[in-house]
């Protein structure tokens, strides 16, 4: 947990609060929770651009927006910010390095999320083995039974990115019978219940799609990491194998992805991030029965929304006393 003190901001003034949102539940609950505080809610770069001057606080939520959202430009604005509260662990949409030389810190919200997202990535993987996009239309065809999937047990699931939530998935993935194979950037040791999964580096990560029937998404978006599923990486998959990603949809090469779709070398993808945020509801990925996709919901069960607002409200209130805040980022450049 990263601690790091405010001075600026004076006790008893009025707090100006910001909040880059696009997802009502999201605003409403906020708007509750920090009650009688009052919030400008900023739903587009652009609002956001014409209200941050006011800004004491800036809450951020990445869903709809794109890399470096939070730019600076936008922070060569915000005059009063002192402060940008991610909500949820994923720092993406901030350009940290220009909020640190305009020294506003910038806090997270770690794990907070993390079973919710966990078992929505099992979801997906079992949406693409049940094909449940078309069965959702032999549903409403009123036929049964006309449909041929595939098991769990015994087929390898490559996670990219083992952090908490790409552990969770292993343990999980482990009580199906999957094979458990990962690929991540620091070699530490494993967990003793993860004894059995083989680990690859990133420079290895085509030699573990080559071994994966299942390879699922599950790290942080930057520059390493944007397009780090290519033409080469799809060519490098089993053909046949299922791509499931719930991290940022800029991981996928979108021409590449529906390439691999359309000569079979991928037999479905599954994904809770989209290239554009909200889709386009006449975009023509949404007919293809291979495909698999859910609105951003990863991180929404009642339970993480409600730690995600408690932990949001925990830092606010001490922003106002003084005191130090949770999980600051940057304070390294202070």
């Amino acid at each position: 947990m990263r601690l790091m003190f405010i001075g600026r901001y004076q006790y008893g003034a009025v707090l100006n609060i910001g909040f880059l949102s696009k997802t009502e539940i999201n605003i409403d609950r906020l708007c509750n929770a920090l009650a009688p505080r009052r919030l400008t809610v900023c739903r587009s770069k652009k609002e956001l651009y014409t209200h941050i001057e006011a800004f004491d606080v800036l809450i951020v939520q990445n869903q709809g927006f794109k890399r470096g959202t939070v730019d600076a430009e936008i922070l060569g604005r915000a005059e009063k910010l002192q402060m940008i509260q991610h909500h949820g662990v994923a720092t993406d949409i901030t350009d940290i390095k220009a909020a640190a030389s305009r020294d506003i810190l910038v806090a997270t919200i770690p794990s907070q999320n993390s079973r919710s997202v966990a078992e929505h990535g099992m979801h997906l993987i079992l949406a693409l083995a049940r094909r449940s996009s078309l069965v959702r239309r032999l549903v409403v065809e009123g036929k049964m039974g006309e449909v041929e999937c595939v098991e769990l047990q015994g087929k390898t699931l490559c996670i990219v990115g083992l952090g908490t939530i790409g552990k969770m998935i292993a343990e999980a993935a482990k009580g199906f019978g999957m094979h458990l194979i990962g690929v991540r950037k620091k070699m530490a040791k494993l967990p003793s219940n993860l004894s059995e999964l083989k680990a690859f580096s990133a420079l290895d990560l085509h030699v573990a799609l080559a071994l994966a029937d299942f390879s699922i998404l599950v790290l942080p978006l930057n520059d390493e990491t944007e397009n780090i599923i290519d033409r080469d990486a799809f060519a490098a998959m089993k053909r046949g194998a299922f791509l499931i990603n719930i991290s940022r949809g800029a991981h996928v090469d979108r021409s590449a992805c529906e390439a691999a779709l359309d000569s079979g070398q991928l037999a479905g993808y599954a994904a809770d991030a989209m290239w554009e945020e909200p889709i386009d509801p006449n975009d023509p990925i949404l007919t293809d029965e291979r495909v698999f996709l859910t609105p951003h919901i990863g991180g929404k069960s009642a339970e993480a929304i409600e730690r995600i607002t408690d932990a949001i409200r925990t830092n606010i209130r001490r922003f106002e006393l003084g005191e130090p805040l949770l999980n600051v980022v940057n304070s390294d450049a202070f």
